[in-house]
């Protein structure tokens, strides 16, 4: 029962962790009740929609069969924002290549792929030899 509890709290402390992160949930001015409310909704909206695109992109995808060229890590809400900005949201003082922002983005999550496995290896080789 404890440890579910504590569980469930450590989701909620990196929910808002990540909400301060992407949504900018903790930067808001607060000058009266209203205002702060209206941000903090706001921002609780944006990230939670870039949690549920992210969480639809991770079931879309088929990881039964991965192919070698095509093995990625899931996408992020972090991801998530940055592809939106890119294709919603472009940036007015920047020419931004929506060729060149998902080739980037796949290049990305392939190379993050291929660290956290061989960071899992190593991991397994030095648990190996301290044992």
């Amino acid at each position: 029962m404890l440890v579910s509890a504590v569980c469930r709290r450590w989701r909620v402390e990196e929910d808002s962790q990540g909400a301060k992160g992407l949504a900018h949930l903790d930067t808001g001015q607060v000058t009266c009740w209203n205002s702060w409310h209206r941000w903090s909704l706001m921002s609780v909206i944006a990230y939670a929609l870039l949690a549920v695109g992210a969480l639809h992109e991770r079931q879309r995808a088929n990881p039964a069969e991965p192919e070698d060229h095509l093995v990625m890590v899931p996408v992020s809400p972090r991801e998530l924002r940055a592809l939106l900005r890119t294709f919603v949201l472009p940036r007015p003082c920047q020419e931004t290549d929506p060729t060149h922002a998902l080739r980037w983005s796949h290049w990305r999550r392939r190379h993050q792929h291929r660290a956290a496995d061989c960071h899992r290896r190593w991991n397994n080789v030095t648990a190996v030899a301290i044992a």
